[in-house]
């Protein structure tokens, strides 16, 4: 559709006669899929677009999710296997990657594969190709066997026709109805149903305005609905609070019981070790080895609809917790694209070739065609045979908003020194078992909290004092 970020949409907002309430726009079916395609977005990529757009001295803080991104860009390569596997997680891939570009605008930073041939490769092993990771700030390629790219033998075939009359997740002839809290409903149920499904109040003395948007206000958009309960308030009225984030509140025990992961055996289990202020429940680090760190990491590539998959649709980012639950609640089959639409976006899966044998979650990988838009396109994600990115045994440090560096003793008794922390009498190291349960925990409150591992690990699991010593 041309160049995205000169495309604009219209919307038709009504709003209270006070002009401080967004009740609710009308919108096109463009507009529409540009909405749903927020939950097709791993969130790394969200991170990454939001840092690009804002700058990182203004990009939002998107929980715990911003720092683990930041920590992943500060690691050193030579933590990872190669710098391809690095170059994954900064950039992660959607499972539906080739249709961004049908999109009306173009916030995901869409790169276009192609076939590039390594030179470490012979020609056999071209016709099978192998993973292709992109640095979009240095702008080189790098092969999964871990030598930077070469030229450019490009055969690019990107493609992807959609039916006659279909749009990428809706149907073209479609119209929808979005409330303040991003509920979305087509025009067809009508004035009533929608003012009943969509609760909305004040509607006869609403005024009508017109509003258009273009790429800015979709990015604002996209950032409102993470940190706001009423993203289109916040943007068209102009009734954010001014902070780069508002932490919506983390809900512990909400939504995680459905992984029984206790009652598993064969669960893969994590050992991690907290050490906490015993005067005050205050986590201070974490001590982590590298499965874990590379399973903090793995949020990254989960799309953002993944996530709400995983925690049936509660997650603490109220506003997405309602344009998910829409697509099964209020939007009829008949005005998606096509009959597996529904589906892809209520559980999109990770993109081909990116969950690591340090993913404990029950998460799917897309499965790709040996063409991939015309292009082979094969996953040798994990180089020499390991089905990791981090290589191992390192041991990190990780703080309560999940900013990872290399365990440094020194460094961390300073820090302590400095806190004023007597650290014979009022510090514990605590051993805990992360399973499931507990990274799912993790995941949540990632999207939220900016203490995540205190809200995940210290409100759910309880810690076992020390018992006392006997004396004779």
């Amino acid at each position: 559709m041309g160049d995205g970020k000169e495309a604009e949409f219209s919307l038709k907002v009504m709003i209270n006669k006070e002009k401080t309430k967004v009740l609710f726009a009308q919108v096109d079916s463009h507009f529409a899929d540009f909405l749903l395609s927020f939950l097709t977005l791993p969130l790394g990529r969200i991170i990454k677009a939001l840092n690009k757009h804002y700058g990182d001295d203004e990009a939002p803080t998107v929980g715990s999710l911003s720092s683990l991104y930041h920590s992943l860009v500060n690691l050193d390569s030579s933590h990872f296997w190669t710098e391809g596997a690095k170059q994954t997680l900064l950039n992660p891939r959607s499972s539906i990657e080739d249709e961004y570009k049908r999109l009306k605008l173009d916030i995901a930073d869409f790169q276009p594969p192609k076939t590039l041939y390594c030179t470490e490769h012979t020609w056999l092993n071209r016709i099978q190709s192998v993973s292709v990771y992109y640095d979009s700030i240095n702008r080189f390629h790098t092969c999964g066997c871990g030598h930077t790219r070469i030229g450019k033998e490009d055969k690019e075939k990107t493609g992807c026709k959609a039916a006659s009359g279909d749009g990428v997740f809706t149907i073209n002839t479609a119209s929808f109805v979005i409330s303040d809290d991003l509920h979305i409903l087509p025009v067809e149920a009508g004035l009533l149903g929608i003012i009943l499904n969509l609760g909305i109040t004040g509607a006869d003395k609403a005024e009508a305005i017109n509003v258009t948007f273009g790429f800015s206000e979709i990015m604002s958009l996209l950032k409102a609905s993470l940190i706001s309960q009423t993203p289109l308030s916040d943007l068209i009225l102009n009734k954010s609070r001014h902070a780069n984030s508002v932490i919506v509140g983390f809900e512990p025990g909400a939504s995680i019981n459905h992984l029984e992961d206790d009652q598993n055996p064969d669960s893969k289990k994590m050992i991690l070790k907290v050490v906490i202020q015993k005067s005050t429940g205050t986590l201070l680090y974490a001590q982590a080895n590298d499965d874990f760190v590379e399973f903090l990491f793995s949020f990254l590539n989960i799309p953002l609809g993944g996530v709400e998959h995983l925690l049936a649709g509660k997650t603490c980012a109220k506003a997405i917790n309602n344009l998910y639950l829409s697509i099964a609640d209020l939007i009829d089959d008949k005005y998606f694209s096509t009959p597996g639409t529904k589906d892809r976006l209520m559980k999109p899966n990770v993109a081909h070739g990116c969950i690591s044998d340090n993913h404990m979650l029950p998460l799917a990988e897309e499965c790709l065609p040996d063409t991939y838009s015309g292009t082979t396109w094969f996953s040798a994600k994990f180089p020499n045979g390991k089905g990791s990115y981090l290589k191992g045994p390192r041991t990190y440090h990780v703080t309560d908003d999940l900013i990872v560096t290399p365990l440094c003793v020194v460094s961390v008794l300073s820090s302590l020194n400095k806190q004023k922390i007597a650290i014979y009498d009022d510090v514990k190291e605590v051993e805990l078992q992360i399973g499931p349960k507990e990274g799912l925990s993790i995941l949540k409150a990632s999207l939220t909290s900016t203490s995540a591992l205190s809200d995940a690990l210290l409100n759910n699991i309880p810690i076992k004092q020390p018992k006392p010593e006997l004396r004779v």
